[in-house]
């Protein structure tokens, strides 16, 4: 059996605490007024995690707002279940008009971010006792849709120590991304990877804007800790520290402090240095500056040109100066990060 959620409304788009105004964005995803997110989730994956995945998704809406239908599959460990939610997934298409049987039925199998190949690592993670996740955002911009796929959450399942907080980030993280793309109206898949930016800076937001809001949110009592692991939840300072100390350790045998790729060793590098990068850029222009200001501005003037128009300066001269930011003392690096 699958079972099937969808999210019930509970904000509208995002707003700051100083603004009644809504921020507005294109139409490609069908974006209401509303949460237009549904989970689905293989029939081995239990109520508790459902539940969970819902309610970090929901957080994530009342904070950055709708953006448009959202589609978020789970899979578990067990491989006959994720067949089964590979099966309702292509009905989903078919009855939509997205894809045919016979195309569906091909793609569910397909080599990089099938069922399947989520299955296997929630499967391997509980049979070797070595913890191991992956989320994404998985395409459906054809379908007006933000498709996501993901493993099995292992902190949210109670399992292997694994702390349920960084499921939260993960959900976060990847929401972060339907922000990125709510924005950006185009179907062609090249200019929607150029919109979105260099790895460094569409991986960096994500990672700087979930750790930065999970903190608030859980601050606030808007997102429960859930405390399900036996080593204390790291603070955004502790967990930033850590990024910083990779990217210095790193930085020796890579080409650039702000990658743009994600194939090789490097690739952390455009996470981890990403997300300081876009902590720095909040730090100078304001929290909500990729929300507010540069991201309305990407589809009419492309990545570059909201950069330099939102921040002032050409993203060259920018990566010039956050490599001096870089250079600075540890305890100056974190004198940037908001406190909550």
């Amino acid at each position: 059996m699958i079972l099937f959620f969808t999210l019930i409304a509970t904000s509208g788009l995002w707003q700051d605490d100083e603004s009644t105004t809504p921020v507005v964005r294109p139409s490609l995803f069908d974006i209401r007024q509303a949460n237009q997110t549904e989970v689905f989730v293989a029939s081995d994956v239990s109520p508790e995690v459902e539940q969970a995945i819902r309610k970090t998704l929901a957080a994530a809406v009342e904070t950055w707002g709708s953006t448009g239908r959202l589609e978020y599959w789970v899979v578990g460990a067990d491989r006959e279940a994720a067949l089964q939610l590979a099966e309702a997934f292509c009905q989903r298409r078919v009855e939509r008009g997205d894809m045919t049987k016979r195309e569906c039925l091909a793609d569910r199998f397909n080599k990089d971010h099938g069922f399947l190949m989520y299955q296997e690592i929630g499967a391997g993670a509980l049979a070797t006792g070595k913890p191991s996740m992956s989320a994404g955002h998985n395409g459906g911009s054809e379908w007006g849709i933000h498709r996501y796929s993901s493993s099995l959450p292992l902190g949210f399942a109670g399992v292997l120590d694994i702390a349920a907080e960084g499921d939260q980030l993960t959900i976060l993280h990847e929401y972060w991304h339907s922000v990125q793309m709510s924005f950006i109206q185009t179907e062609h898949h090249q200019k929607r990877q150029d919109q979105m930016g260099p790895v460094w800076f569409a991986e960096g937001s994500a990672v700087a804007m979930a750790e930065i809001t999970s903190e608030k949110l859980w601050s606030q009592g808007k997102l429960r800790k859930q405390k399900n692991s036996p080593r204390p939840w790291p603070s955004l300072e502790q967990r930033m520290s850590s990024k910083m100390k990779f990217v210095q350790q790193r930085r020796k045998t890579c080409p650039a402090l702000l990658p743009d790729t994600y194939e090789g060793e490097c690739r952390e590098l455009a996470y981890d240095g990403g997300g300081w990068a876009i902590a720095y850029l909040m730090h100078k222009h304001g929290q909500d500056v990729l929300l507010k200001s540069f991201h309305p501005r990407v589809a009419e003037l492309g990545w570059e040109g909201a950069f330099k128009e939102t921040f002032g300066q050409t993203s060259a001269e920018f990566m010039a100066e956050f490599e001096t930011f870089a250079n600075l003392p540890l305890s100056e690096q974190v004198k940037i990060l908001p406190k909550f």
